[in-house]
């Protein structure tokens, strides 16, 4: 389901991916349709219990404070892929899921990033961003699955990291700036 909306900016690192899982194209495009079809149904089961039936009970919660209040987070190991990350669901009153991203794993450190224009795609997610550049400056591009953080470069530079589910896809040099948003991390 992850691959699809990253396919849009790393076609070919998705390819090797499904080919590492043993799964074709259209196997992943069945899955993303699946998935689809579940969040859209008046049937499928809502909020967490979606999250559950799809990837079974979460290896791991923990409550964390969001300004004045309190979600849970559940965290799932990714099949196969990005053994240091985990898929996160912050999670709210009756279980509704206000955000699910891939986050680094707690036992994992975050990866040595360098310039804020030579992360390479795969390489962090969102809150190793924040922690590396603590300038950075989060908003929402406004498209699903999307979240884009500017980072302060060399020479007055502002580099725009675009990332998909909370794994980075893409870097590029900003010149205009672009109005920022925050979400629970």
């Amino acid at each position: 389901m992850l691959l699809r909306r990253m396919a849009d900016f790393q076609p070919e690192l998705v390819q090797a991916a499904c080919a590492r899982l043993s799964a074709s194209h259209t196997d992943y495009m069945r899955a993303h349709q699946r998935w689809q079809t579940m969040l859209r149904s008046p049937t499928a089961p809502k909020g967490l219990a979606l999250y559950e039936a799809v990837l079974g009970p979460a290896d791991e919660q923990a409550q964390i404070a969001y300004g004045d209040a309190e979600l849970t987070a559940y965290s799932w190991r990714p099949a196969g892929l990005w053994p240091q990350l985990r898929w996160q669901a912050l999670v709210g009153d009756r279980d509704f899921v206000l955000h699910g991203s891939l986050v680094r794993a707690p036992d994992c450190p975050v990866p040595q990033l360098g310039e804020a224009d030579r992360p390479a795609p795969w390489s962090c997610v969102v809150g190793d961003v924040l922690t590396r550049y603590p300038h950075a400056r989060q908003h929402d591009p406004q498209t699903p699955a999307r979240w884009a953080v500017d980072v302060p470069g060399p020479a007055g530079a502002v580099y725009q990291m675009m990332f998909v589910h909370g794994l980075l896809q893409q870097v590029t040099r900003q010149t205009t700036p672009t109005p920022h948003r925050t979400r629970p991390q």
